[in-house]
C-alpha cells in the first residue's frame, strides 16, 4: 500500500501513531480477512475494504493511545463503542473479534516486545468483552 492509495484518514492516524509502523500489520490482516470472507467484497465493495483498513489503523491508533496511558480500559471502551457502531451497519461482533485475533496472529514480531506485549493484553481484554456482551445479548 503506498501512500497515494491512502486515505487522508490513514494518512492522520499513521502521524498520529510516529514511528509504529503498523502498515504490513494492516495489510496482511485486510488481505486475510477478503480471503476468508469473500461476502466482504460483495456486500461492501472497495469503499469497504477502504474502510477495512481505516479501521484497523483506528485499531492501532487506539492500542497506541492505551499504551500510551498505561490503561486497558480506554481501548476496551473503544472496543464496545467500535461494537455498536459496526453492528449498526450490519456487521457481526464475531467479525470483530476475528478481527482483533487476525491481529494478534499477524503482530507477532513486527513491533517492539514491550509494545507487542502490550497490544496482544489490550487485545485480549477487548475480545474478552465483546464475547461477554455477545453472550450478554443472545436471545436465543
Amino acid at each position: 500500500m503506498n501512500n497515494h492509495s491512502q486515505s487522508s484518514t490513514v494518512q492522520k492516524i499513521k502521524a498520529d501513531i510516529g514511528d509504529l509502523d503498523v502498515g504490513p500489520i494492516v495489510e496482511k490482516v485486510v488481505i486475510t480477512m477478503y480471503n476468508d470472507f469473500p461476502f466482504l467484497d460483495e456486500k461492501f465493495g472497495d469503499k469497504g475494504r477502504e474502510r477495512t483498513i481505516e479501521d484497523n489503523y483506528y485499531h492501532f491508533l487506539y492500542l497506541h493511545t492505551a499504551y500510551k496511558l498505561n490503561d486497558t480500559q480506554t481501548f476496551v471502551d473503544y472496543v464496545m463503542w467500535l461494537n455498536s457502531v459496526l453492528v449498526s451497519r450490519g456487521l457481526k461482533t464475531e467479525m470483530i473479534i476475528y478481527n482483533f485475533e487476525k491481529i494478534q496472529e499477524n503482530m507477532i514480531g513486527m513491533l517492539d516486545k514491550e509494545v507487542e506485549v502490550s497490544f496482544l493484553s489490550y487485545l485480549d481484554e477487548g475480545i474478552l468483552a465483546l464475547k461477554e456482551y455477545k453472550q450478554a445479548n443472545e436471545s436465543e
